[in-house]
C-alpha cells in the first residue's frame, strides 16, 4: 500500500512486497490484480486508509501495554498460572482474565464455567433421543478465544491436548474435536485459578487413563449382562 500511494505502478515491482509462499500459490492472479489504472485521488484515499490503519495498530499496542501493566501489578500470579497451559501465551492469558476475572469462585464449578463460555453441549433430549448436541450460547468473545487457544494447544506435539484431539478426530469431525479441546482448556483454566495450582500434564494423563479404564470396565460389565440374558 505504501509503495502504491507513493507512486509505484509497476506490477513487477509491487509483487516483490508479497510473501513468496503466496506468490508461488497465486502468483499470476496477484500480478494481474496489481495491474490497474490508479489516479491521484486513488493514491490520496489509499494514503488516508493506511494512516488510519497505522493509528489503529498503534492504539492496539497501547492497549496491550496497559493491559500487561495492570495484570502484572494486580494479577501476576493468575497470569503466570494461565501461561502454564499449552497454547496460552501472554496476550491470551490477559484476555481470559479480562473476560472472566481472577476469582473463579463466582462460578460454582467447572461445568458452570463451561456453560457460561458457551462451549458446553446442550441437553436437547426427548423420549430418550438426543436431537441436538450443539454448543449453547455464552460469552462469544471468550468462546472464540478458547477455540483459538485450542488450535495452538492441539498443534503442540507431546501435549495431552494433541493426543486427545487426534483420538477424537478419528470418530468425530475436526471441528467438533476442536470445540471439545476448547472446552477442556476452559475447564483446566478454571481449576488452575480456583485451586491456585500450575498446570500439571502428568495429572491430566492419569485422569485420562482412569477415564479409559472406567469405560473399559463399563463395557465389560455390559457384555457380561448381555451374556446372562441369552
Amino acid at each position: 500500500m505504501r509503495r502504491i500511494f507513493q507512486g509505484e505502478t509497476s506490477p513487477d515491482q509491487l509483487i516483490e512486497c508479497i510473501f513468496g509462499s503466496i506468490i508461488n500459490k497465486h502468483g499470476p492472479k496477484i500480478k494481474q490484480s496489481l495491474d490497474g489504472f490508479i489516479c491521484e485521488h486513488h493514491r490520496f484515499a489509499l494514503e488516508l486508509s493506511y494512516e488510519e490503519y497505522e493509528l489503529l495498530l498503534h492504539q492496539s499496542q497501547q492497549c496491550e501495554e496497559k493491559m500487561e501493566k495492570l495484570c502484572t501489578e494486580h494479577y501476576s500470579r493468575e497470569l503466570e498460572l494461565l501461561q502454564t497451559i499449552p497454547g496460552i501465551k501472554l496476550l491470551s492469558a490477559m484476555l481470559i482474565l479480562a473476560e472472566t476475572g481472577a476469582d473463579m469462585k463466582a462460578f460454582e464449578n467447572s461445568g458452570k464455567f463451561s456453560g457460561w463460555t458457551g462451549l458446553r453441549p446442550r441437553n436437547d433430549e426427548s423420549a430418550g433421543k438426543y436431537k441436538s448436541t450443539a454448543i449453547t450460547k455464552g460469552n462469544r468473545y471468550l468462546c472464540a478465544l478458547l477455540v483459538q487457544v485450542a488450535w495452538g494447544a492441539v498443534r503442540t506435539k507431546g501435549s495431552s491436548f494433541h493426543e486427545k484431539f487426534t483420538r477424537l478426530a478419528i470418530r468425530k469431525s475436526r471441528k467438533k474435536a476442536l470445540i471439545a479441546m476448547a472446552r477442556k482448556i476452559g475447564v483446566v483454566a478454571w481449576n488452575l485459578l480456583y485451586y491456585d495450582k500450575p498446570y500439571n500434564p502428568q495429572l491430566v494423563e492419569v485422569y485420562e487413563s482412569q477415564k479409559v479404564m472406567a469405560k473399559v470396565n463399563y463395557h465389560q460389565r455390559e457384555i457380561i449382562r448381555l451374556q446372562k440374558m441369552i
